[in-house]
């Protein structure tokens, strides 16, 4: 593939800890892992031509990632954006008694003017993703476990991703075959059985690469096309 073949791309991932990649080396998260391999792709040019930002930060919920989306999204002005938030969003916290800390309507909300948002300022292809199973079990202050909770927002994704036609990356389906035992392997230990372990990025590097690499080969394509014209 020649330089003209290959137009300059941004790629955005925004999220929260499970896109920045909490207590994992950088070179082992699945976003860089991700990046790694898109930029191998479109050699020998890919350093002018390929741009990745990973705006995950740990804690946040959507409404706090749409705090600073003007920052992180509108203003870099992606070509591709890859979304995954709700782990925070259905936590919930004692001092709110018993609800989460962002409502199933919020939530869903927040989702949706990120997308739009993110349409308005060009975005030509996102990527919304599920979230992955955990290991938390302990009741919370609403008498659900954080994974009942996690489930039920998935569902929310998957609503918001059908009814806005955006591509639905279904993470927790591709985690559905492993067993408790399995899934350990993939999240950090004890205390923590949330976040991913460096197994379990790569696993999530290879369920989500192929969603990533075809919106990039589409933008290509469709940039590719127009400066033919």
């Amino acid at each position: 593939m020649n330089l003209a073949q290959t137009p300059r791309m941004t790629l955005v991932f925004m999220g929260d800890s499970v896109t920045e990649g909490q207590y994992v080396k950088p070179e082992l998260r699945w976003t860089d892992l991700v990046s790694t391999r898109v930029r191998q792709a479109f050699e020998p040019h890919d350093g002018d031509l390929h741009f990745f930002f990973n705006h995950g930060i740990s804690g946040e919920t959507t409404r706090q990632g749409l705090e600073r989306y003007a920052r992180d999204v509108q203003n870099a002005k992606p070509d591709v954006m890859t979304l995954q938030f709700g782990l925070n969003d259905c936590n919930c916290w004692e001092t709110d008694r018993g609800l989460p800390r962002v409502s199933e309507l919020a939530y869903r909300a927040n989702l949706l003017e990120m997308i739009d948002r993110a349409r308005h300022f060009d975005t030509r292809h996102i990527i919304l993703s599920t979230n992955h199973q955990t290991l938390r079990h302990k009741k919370l202050a609403n008498n659900k476990t954080l994974e009942e909770s996690r489930i039920r927002y998935n569902e929310i994704v998957r609503e918001v991703a059908a009814e806005t036609k955006v591509t639905l990356c279904d993470i927790e389906k591709g985690f559905n075959s492993f067993s408790k035992l399995e899934l350990a392997e993939l999240l950090l230990p004890e205390p923590d059985v949330l976040h991913l372990s460096p197994k379990g990025h790569q696993y999530y590097a290879e369920l989500i690469f192929p969603y990533v690499m075809q919106a990039v080969q589409r933008c290509v394509s469709s940039t590719a096309k127009g400066q033919a014209r």
